[in-house]
């Protein structure tokens, strides 16, 4: 509700004479009516001014009276007047306290009305700022509510997202079960067949101990032979040859024995080497798999 212009006195005085011209009342009242507002103590105020500036009606010539009349009417006159001038004396006084009551009681009730007024426009611009604000949290609730729209179009985005990655993982995590499960079983093949190389390694390495034990007895047969023959060397010089070239031969069958057991050590290092780069492979696939 927005405030009303101040009333000026040109504004009052023709709203009140267009009430005179419409036969109606002119009084504070009808003037608040009509001007749709405004202080009560302006209108009173310039109602007064108006009252002072209105035109005097005239009052028609009265019918002459004979003297005869006149001096009996006059001398009624006097009596009444002198009769009624101690109780219109009295009713004076009374009516002097009335007047000034009623204009304390009006005062009153005047300061009231502007008390009133001015409650009345404080709790109209108290609505205005409620409207304004009303508008401004309307905006508000129109953009959060676009907003709100915008952030559920995004969350459904995100959700079809999650369901898409959702599934992807749920391959992926597929894949890797069947990746484990292959390189389960060709850790599996592996194991066997390099199960199957110690195993045949370790046969052959047996094979070759015999082979050197039997070189070793050969050996100490031979140095047996070559000690009988030194302590015979006068038997014969043929058979010392001989059981020299015998020595000799066996010394190379035990040198070949030793070299191909020399050459089984080396693969049979070869074969542990192989055995713990497998198991180190295996270790490394099986953290890589517990760390995923």
């Amino acid at each position: 509700m927005a405030r009303r212009h101040p009333i000026d006195p040109d504004e009052l005085f023709e709203t009140a004479n267009r009430l005179v011209a419409e036969g109606k009342d002119v009084t504070a009242t009808t003037l608040l009516d009509a001007l749709g507002g405004g202080s009560l103590r302006t209108i009173y105020k310039y109602l007064e001014q108006w009252k002072d500036k209105a035109p005097i009606v005239p009052i028609k010539k009265a019918v002459e009276i004979p003297d005869r009349v006149q001096a009996s009417f006059a001398m009624a006159w006097r009596m009444a007047t002198d009769e009624a001038a101690i109780e219109i004396e009295a009713v004076k006084q009374k009516a002097a306290e009335d007047v000034t009551a009623a204009n304390n009681r009006f005062q009153e009730a005047l300061n009231a009305a502007e008390r009133l007024e001015r409650e009345a426009q404080e709790a109209a611009e108290t609505i205005d700022g409620l409207k304004s604000q009303m508008v401004t949290l309307t905006e508000e609730v129109t953009s959060l509510s676009a907003t709100g729209a915008r952030y559920k179009a995004t969350a459904e985005q995100l959700e079809q997202q999650v369901k898409a990655q959702g599934q992807e993982l749920e391959r992926l995590h597929k894949e890797r079960a069947e990746e484990r499960e292959e390189h389960a079983q060709q850790i599996t093949k592996l194991e066997e067949g390099a199960a199957q190389s110690t195993k045949r390694y370790q046969q052959e390495i047996d094979s070759l101990r015999a082979v050197l034990d039997e070189a070793r007895g050969k050996i100490t047969e031979v140095e047996k032979q070559r000690d009988e023959a030194k302590t015979s060397i006068s038997d014969s010089q043929k058979q010392l040859e001989k059981a020299e070239a015998a020595a000799k031969a066996d010394r190379a069958e035990r040198d070949v024995a030793i070299k191909e057991a020399a050459e089984l050590k080396g693969l049979s290092g070869s074969l542990k080497e192989q055995n713990a780069a497998l198991m180190a492979k295996l270790n490394s696939d099986e953290k890589s798999e517990k760390k995923k």
